[in-house]
């Protein structure tokens, strides 16, 4: 199985099993957890991206559930439709078509260029060339889900609703692990724990349909450019079409991402590396053009994956923990309430189509 490698070949990220943590291992000695979790958090503060298996999702799981998301954005364009996400970000739910979307780093909402422009609203202009549809907590109180009528895409609701349900129960077992890796009290823990709230996470389905190369070499289309997400950590399931790069902190350099069956992708989201103090990096991440194997004579195939965005309550406030405050790494963050942080990053990021 391939590894995800540099295009030099001079790094590679780690592959974690955490099935010391999943039900059916819990037989295990404590030892075995120990060690499980200080592997992930070692691979986590090397690149903030790890690899993960044993994580429970069987391969079965993960090809049905993409299966699932190819019949959705095969449907016809008026049918996806029936399900629209809202003019603006909220509430972020639904069906988006090619283009609605734009997505950038933190940097950029912050930065002017040399004639006082904003880079998010500049980058607004160059189009992201993908479809995707948004679902949340069916108990989720702020944001509401936007189906599909059943006619449409009949148990599409149903199978999703429970693909949400497994994902979070997962994500709180990393969580967990996380926590252990560390080596937190039970103070500490609590704080941690409180990163995760279960009714307010995302599940997206995306679609990048297939596309020439000089499409997007022509500075108007991308694929996903580069950005950071803004929750906890994100877990990320893909086809095998690859594409995925992510940028390693150290060196600057774009890593690719060639996918592996039977691992998910895990990566640190803002709120983790605010709440660590950058002992856990939230690394920028792209989809760009995958490896030239891949590419046919007609040009870049279509690509599907599905993120599990994980993060806390909306109205939750993430503070540095005290642990990561040291005279020689002083707190770089002050308390931030996640909407008033998701606010300022989503000011671009959605248009009228």
């Amino acid at each position: 199985m391939a590894d995800f490698t540099s295009r030099v070949g001079a790094k590679t990220i780690a592959t974690v099993d955490v099935s010391p943590f999943t039900t059916e291992a819990r037989r295990l000695p404590d030892s075995e957890r120990l060690k499980a979790g200080q592997a992930l958090v070692a691979a986590l503060h090397d690149l903030g991206f790890v690899k993960v298996t044993g994580h429970g999702i069987s391969k079965d799981e993960v090809h049905e559930a993409l299966a699932w998301t190819k019949k959705l954005f095969d449907l016809p364009y008026e049918d996806k439709m029936k399900a629209p996400h809202p003019d603006g970000p909220m509430p972020h739910r639904g069906y988006s078509g090619i283009g609605k979307e734009k997505v950038y780093s933190q940097a950029d909402v912050k930065t002017h260029d040399s004639v006082g422009n904003n880079v998010a609203r500049e980058l607004r202009k160059i189009s992201d060339f993908k479809e995707s549809y948004e679902i949340g907590s069916e108990d989720d109180p702020v944001q509401q889900n936007i189906w599909l009528p059943d006619n449409v895409l009949p148990n599409f609701r149903n199978y999703m609703t429970a693909l949400y349900q497994k994902l979070a129960r997962v994500s709180g077992i990393l969580l967990e692990a996380i926590g252990i890796g560390l080596g937190l009290n039970s103070e500490e823990n609590t704080a941690l724990t409180q990163l995760i709230s279960e009714r307010h996470c995302q599940l997206r389905l995306l679609h990048y349909p297939a596309i020439t190369q000089d499409r997007l070499q022509n500075d108007l289309i991308a694929r996903l450019p580069s950005h950071t997400d803004w929750g906890t950590f994100t877990m990320l399931f893909q086809d095998d079409r690859g594409g995925l790069e992510l940028k390693d902190p150290q060196s600057g350099e774009y890593l690719h991402a060639e996918p592996e069956e039977g691992a998910f992708v895990l990566n640190i989201g803002d709120m983790l590396q605010r709440f660590t103090n950058d002992y856990f990096i939230s690394s920028l991440h792209r989809v760009s053009v995958p490896n030239p194997d891949t590419v046919q004579e007609t040009g870049i195939p279509p690509r599907y994956s599905i993120p599990f965005f994980v993060v806390s309550d909306f109205f939750h406030t993430i503070s540095t923990l005290p642990r990561f405050i040291t005279a020689e790494t002083p707190a770089k963050y002050e308390p931030v309430r996640f909407d008033e942080y998701g606010s300022i990053i989503s000011k671009y990021q959605y248009t009228k189509e």
